[in-house]
């Protein structure tokens, strides 16, 4: 029996400060409020194939109550909106741990949130390699250096191959081809 397909739709997780995490989010991501529940409950979303993204719950007390998720991350869908969205918690200034790393398979931006959840937006590469795998690489190259460093950089991992390569030996695994 093939397994059954899923995707992630969204995240979920508390908050001290809704207000602060709501503006946060709708400066950093362009998120809407799609709904809100009673008491403390908000949905967040900027994908209309989706009613949400985000789900943030009022009333976190302590640090533990956030420790049920390592963190969250955004798809983009070109280097601009990578370079948009870091110049933009570049600017936030309860924004924290900012980071440019590529993985390979994705050029990353992570960072914190004002209440110290991590987040990350990534554009996806054309490549595979094995992770974990991780490299700083410099957002104010222009795409075509960013490629390059990251294509000479992958170029010494064995493991490394297209990545529609990948997805097709994967699919296979999977039982879907």
């Amino acid at each position: 029996m093939k397994p059954p397909r899923v995707s992630l739709s969204h995240a979920g997780f508390h908050v001290y400060d809704m207000d602060k995490m709501i503006d946060f989010y709708v400066r950093v991501f362009g998120f809407k409020v799609t709904d809100r529940g009673e008491d403390r409950l908000v949905f967040l979303g900027a994908d209309p194939k989706d009613h949400h993204q985000l789900i943030m719950l009022g009333g976190r007390k302590t640090e533990a109550d956030s420790k049920h998720y390592g963190h969250m991350a955004f798809r983009v869908d070109k280097m601009d909106t990578l370079r948009e969205i870091h110049a933009k918690v570049k600017a936030e200034a309860e924004a924290s741990d900012i980071r440019t790393l590529t993985h390979g398979n994705a050029w990353s931006v992570y960072f914190q949130d004002p209440e110290g959840n991590t987040a990350e937006a990534f554009l996806d590469t054309p490549w595979y390699v094995r992770q974990p795998f991780l490299e700083p690489f410099d957002l104010e190259q222009s795409d075509t250096e960013i490629y390059k460093f990251t294509e000479d950089l992958l170029s010494k991992h064995e493991t490394t191959r297209p990545i529609e390569e990948w997805r097709q030996d994967y699919s296979k695994e999977l039982g879907l081809t």
